[in-house]
């Protein structure tokens, strides 16, 4: 683990940037970690984490009996949870889970004082991209079952849970992407106050749900905005239900190179000759859940 302290110019700015590697001989893949931190106000970009690595798995099951099911998958803050009970019954499911993930490119961080003041800009670009996309189809009768599974996307999620069920069938699938992440934040150096903190990511979430069960029902979903919240919605179904639902979020984050390009374009006057340069857990359980 390496710490370092870093001063921009003759101004006491102390910020902490924590950076762990680690090599995981088991995944045969290499896992880096970062948090950067500010002394005075308390601002942090939270641990961030993520890897080299691909995952494959596909296969089905077919019989009577009881099944249980646990899944867990979180790189970047792109997660998957799934937790399933089923007591005697009939139980005929199938499913497919691709994941990939890449840190070759290294995080960015930049530490700029404005003009006039002792405000100050902190700037992270982390390009670490991830991809998840799982499908199943689960048919069920029997004595009685819990489905609940959630997707999130950092600080956005969508999910179901089907309750207590004797006759339940589901095809679903989700794709979750991130591309790269954007923190900035503005700091005051007199105050020690954060004047304003942008976490924007790129990111896409892609929700496909078609159902039939018996039972009680939950859908929810959220979507956030500089950590805030954009959207959020909750439906509970008691009863027997046939439901379909798509639910698709995304957020452009933030380009560094295109910001800067816009800056050049307004300074020329908008130039039509002018080429635009290509470089440069909250998880929502019912009382008594599994």
């Amino acid at each position: 683990m390496a710490s370092r302290h870093i001063d921009a110019g003759s101004q006491k700015r102390g910020f902490i940037i924590v950076v762990l590697v680690l090599l995981s001989s088991s995944l045969s893949a290499l896992c880096a970690f970062y948090e950067i931190s500010e002394d005075e106000t308390g601002w942090t970009t939270g641990y961030r984490r993520s890897m080299k690595a691909s995952f494959e798995l596909s296969g089905f099951a077919l019989g009577d009996g009881t099944y249980r099911r646990y899944t867990e998958i979180d790189v970047n803050d792109v997660r998957m949870r799934e937790r399933i009970a089923a007591t005697e019954g009939s139980l005929d499911t199938e499913e497919s889970i691709t994941l990939s993930a890449d840190d070759k490119i290294p995080w960015e961080s930049e530490l700029e004082k404005l003009p006039g003041g002792q405000d100050y800009t902190l700037t992270v670009n982390e390009t670490w991209p991830v991809s998840l996309t799982a499908k199943r189809s689960t048919d069920y009768v029997g004595q009685g079952m819990n489905d609940r599974e959630i997707f999130g996307n950092n600080l956005d999620y969508v999910g179901s849970q089907h309750l207590y069920t004797t006759d339940f069938r589901k095809d679903r699938t989700c794709d979750l992407d991130l591309n790269n992440t954007w923190f900035e934040a503005l700091l005051n150096d007199t105050t020690n106050t954060i004047l304003e903190d942008i976490f924007r990511p790129a990111k896409t979430t892609d929700y496909n749900l078609d159902s039939y069960s018996t039972g009680l029902v939950i859908l929810k979903y959220r979507q956030s905005s500089d950590r805030e919240l954009a959207s959020e919605s909750e439906e509970r179904y008691a009863g027997t239900f046939s439901i379909q639902r798509h639910i698709s979020m995304a957020s452009p984050g933030i380009n560094k190179t295109e910001q800067e390009v816009d800056w050049l374009e307004c300074c020329m006057g908008g130039d039509p000759n002018f080429t635009r340069s290509q470089s440069c857990d909250y998880i929502f359980l019912e009382e008594g859940a599994i």
